[in-house]
């Protein structure tokens, strides 16, 4: 009797082998589909954080163009017009002509008018209009997996210098 328990844990040994073998390589391939998931989202997100950091860079270009003259610069742009951003030499411009980046990315920007009520606080409608304030929406579009996404920002701008 002996002789046979002796040969059942020996074959007990091996069916425990090959489980544990096969809990082992379960683990590994669930590691490696982890890993290809996460992967192919952080790739996935590079295109997001280039157009969000191109919004900003938008809205910063656009405060530069302010800077250096509200009254030559902004004052002149159409209300409610989709605006481009160039830059030319050592300066930033706003132009109607598309200018594409990395022949991926398309940045615009639109001003609005701005409102006040009688305590100077911004309102969406009625008040009265702030010349001096404008309202500004960069959006950064582009092509991905067969549709277009978009990034958008938007802040106020304020004759700061009265320039």
């Amino acid at each position: 009797m002996s002789i046979l328990t002796f040969r059942k844990i020996r074959g007990f040994g091996l069916v425990e082998v090959i489980i544990a073998t096969s809990l082992i390589l379960v683990f590994l391939v669930s590691l490696v589909a982890a890993y290809n998931l996460y992967l192919r989202l952080s790739l996935g997100n590079v295109r997001k954080v280039q157009a969000t950091f191109l919004a900003e860079e938008g809205i910063e270009a656009v405060k530069l163009i302010r800077d250096s003259s509200w009254n030559g610069n902004i004052v002149p742009l159409s209300v409610d017009t989709l605006y481009y951003l160039a830059f030319s030499g050592s300066s930033w411009t706003a132009t109607t002509s598309r200018q594409l980046i990395d022949n991926i990315f398309d940045r615009t920007f639109v001003l609005s008018s701005v409102f006040r009520d009688s305590a100077s606080d911004i309102v969406e409608s009625g008040g009265s209009l702030d010349p001096g304030s404008r309202k500004i929406v960069v959006s950064v579009s582009w092509f991905e997996h067969g549709a277009t996404s978009t990034k958008t920002v938007s802040t106020y701008i304020t004759n700061l210098f009265n320039n």
